[in-house]
């Protein structure tokens, strides 16, 4: 969400202005992070494309499909890749969301 305060002149305008952008906000734009779809095959740790400039610290499952659990991989994350693993019996979709 980006706001335009140059045309506003009053601090009547901008608390109505900052108020309905402030309702349309989602839950990605109150984190420094980026949100991916991972697809990972039974037993297996996905390699990811780090898409932040930093390395993240967390991670939120935000939907699973199959019934496997999903951790961090077993490969330290640095700040070009990230590592996930499906620790079951059968593949995952999941869609993670990865933040400082």
């Amino acid at each position: 969400m980006k706001f335009n305060l140059e045309n506003l002149f009053g601090l009547k305008q901008l608390f109505r202005h900052l108020s309905a952008g402030l309702e349309r906000l989602s839950f990605g734009d109150n984190f420094e992070g980026f949100e991916i779809e991972l697809t990972i095959p039974a037993t297996s740790e996905l390699k990811i494309r780090n898409q932040l400039s930093f390395k993240p610290t967390k991670y939120i499952i935000l939907q699973q499909t199959g019934n496997g659990l999903l951790t961090a991989g077993d490969t330290v994350w640095n700040v070009d890749h990230l590592y996930m693993k499906n620790h079951g019996a059968v593949p995952i979709i999941a869609n993670v969301f990865f933040l400082r």
